[in-house]
């Protein structure tokens, strides 16, 4: 286990009706001028958009909106917002919405501050260190950002998805009322399972050692995260099922799983051109690719991969040799409806060569086994059977 010092300022705000809280915190941090953040029509359907702006009415908070953010949120619509916080003076960014809302209001919110073009952030060719305060209002369990200061933006000009983080961009509070996850469709409700999992897993498969502690933290949340998942297919669309499905993907990606260890995050970097180039949905790129790095990993490190999966296979899987953990977890998905190949996507050898090249662009990748050029080809042929 490794040296650590953990601070997750968010203050979480959980349950039914939870949206009367904003006003609160609306006070709390003296709001006056307002940036809703949001996507298409979701939170004006679920009556979520009426809820936030009645209560800054109330409180005579002067909103201005920066709409239609999609997913894999385009770097127009963090431009767009930046010039509205500026033209606007907002003193705060209200995030509504799914993982990909909030990504797209933390970008707007330190590139309030930021001197010249914000994609060079995401390039890393410069940093910001200011933001605007940020409060998040979820409307579906996935991508755990609501305690993170992690954003993935895209650019369609160049074909990119890049990914920065920062503390500055930790929202200072998050409403998570699973209602609002209810009416999410079966699609995007399995992608965000498999989300949650993968965050799990990237943090999990580490090459630290005796992190037992966390890996069994790792393991409870894994296995409600099925669990629930496995409710919902069977028709138990209730509030429970959607609470516990809320609360582990907050618990995914809020670093309690992975701070005590050195996380891996290569199946993340070599499904973002997949999200970007075909519109696959993020949960879904990763299941086409997890299960094929984790067998290449064992193949380059097996020491490390083989303690990591025979705790899976013990722990998750009722003692399953380490040898079967991936064909069991394929097995799993597929199960859901989800793909853990991209024979669908009519791939050919030379676009292999091109998302290898657009996934590597800020150099090699993971922790278990260094993701080179020659093992991202092989983990994409792999997927590609």
């Amino acid at each position: 286990m490794k040296n650590f010092i953990y601070n997750s300022p968010t203050k979480i705000i959980f349950g039914d009706q939870q949206i009367s809280k904003l006003k609160e915190e609306l006070i709390d941090y003296k709001a006056k001028n307002v940036l809703l953040v949001y996507g298409m029509s979701s939170i004006i359907k679920n009556g979520l958009y009426d809820s936030i702006i009645s209560i800054c009415k109330d409180l005579n908070i002067n909103v201005i909106e920066e709409s239609k953010v999609r997913p894999n949120p385009d770097i127009s619509s963090v431009r767009s917002g930046i010039e509205k916080c500026k033209e606007h003076k907002i003193d705060f960014i209200i995030a509504a919405g799914g993982g990909s809302v909030i990504d797209c209001a933390k970008a707007i919110g330190f590139g309030v501050y930021f001197e010249g073009d914000i994609w060079d952030v995401y390039l890393r060719k410069a940093d910001s260190y200011k933001s605007l305060p940020i409060g998040a209002v979820i409307t579906l369990a996935a991508t755990g950002t609501e305690t993170n200061g992690n954003s993935v933006i895209s650019n369609d000009e160049t074909g990119e998805k890049r990914s920065v983080g920062y503390p500055i961009s930790i929202p200072k509070f998050a409403i998570i009322d699973p209602t609002y996850t209810l009416t999410v469709n079966r699609h995007h409700t399995i992608s965000g399972s498999i989300d949650i999992m993968m965050h799990i897993f990237e943090q999990f498969m580490s090459p630290t050692t005796d992190t037992m502690t966390s890996d069994l933290m790792s393991i409870g949340v894994l296995k409600s995260v099925i669990n629930n998942t496995n409710k919902y297919i069977n028709g138990e669309n209730t509030y429970e099922v959607r609470a516990n499905l809320s609360w582990a993907s907050t618990i995914g990606l809020n670093w309690i799983l992975g701070i005590d260890k050195i996380g891996d995050w290569a199946t993340h970097r070599l499904s973002y051109p997949l999200t970007k180039k075909y519109g696959t949905s993020h949960g879904y790129a990763l299941a086409m690719l997890f299960t094929n790095w984790a067998r290449v990993a064992l193949k380059y490190n097996e020491e490390v991969m083989k303690r990591r999966l025979t705790i899976l296979g013990d722990q998750l899987f009722d003692g399953l040799d380490y040898k079967e953990v991936c064909n069991a977890l394929d097995r799993l998905f597929v199960s859901w409806g989800a793909r853990v190949d991209m024979t669908e996507l009519n791939i050919s050898e030379e676009d292999i060569n091109s998302l290898a090249k657009n996934a590597l662009a800020l150099g090699s990748v993971g922790q278990v086994t260094e993701i080179d050029f020659k093992k991202t080809v092989e983990i994409f042929q792999l997927s590609n059977k």
